[in-house]
């Protein structure tokens, strides 16, 4: 009876440590922003690196449109690496601006072999702290046609 105690005791410790454990789901979305009815979602996820065995995580962002009209959401990613603005104040156009068009009712998300800035933002190395301090997406404007 009394081994019996300790070991619901120890699962009963690693189910409430693993309850607040970060979970690191593909699923883990948090909205970022709502705009007119476009909600930005984002998430860091570990991408492999083209031409290398090594991998860097990625901030990458999903869009939802939640009206019933096409829309097409428009601005710039503003990237702060180490507290420093590295696509503030460049020349139009340049890879940090965007123009995203959704249908109504439905996502277009980013993945690991995106190119687009508006879909993945590189975040830093796996054994490092992050290298993107912060980031904001800048005027961003969202039209229906």
């Amino acid at each position: 009876m009394r081994n019996t105690f300790k070991i619901l005791f120890v699962l009963l410790i690693a189910f409430s440590a693993s309850a607040f454990t970060p979970s690191t789901s593909s699923n883990d979305w948090k909205l970022y922003k709502e705009i007119q009815g476009v909600q930005v979602f984002t998430k860091v996820n570990s991408c492999k690196l083209e031409h290398t065995k090594n991998s860097a995580n990625y901030l990458i962002f999903k869009y939802v449109n939640t009206t019933d009209k096409k829309v097409r959401i428009s601005g710039r990613v503003d990237a702060y690496y180490n507290g420093i603005c590295r696509s503030c104040g460049l020349n139009s156009p340049n890879e940090y601006e965007f123009s995203i068009d959704i249908k109504p009712n439905s996502t277009q998300k980013g993945n690991c072999s995106d190119e687009l800035k508006a879909f993945k933002l590189y975040y830093g190395q796996l054994d490092k702290d992050a290298d993107l301090s912060k980031f904001e997406l800048s005027n961003v404007a969202v039209s229906t046609f």
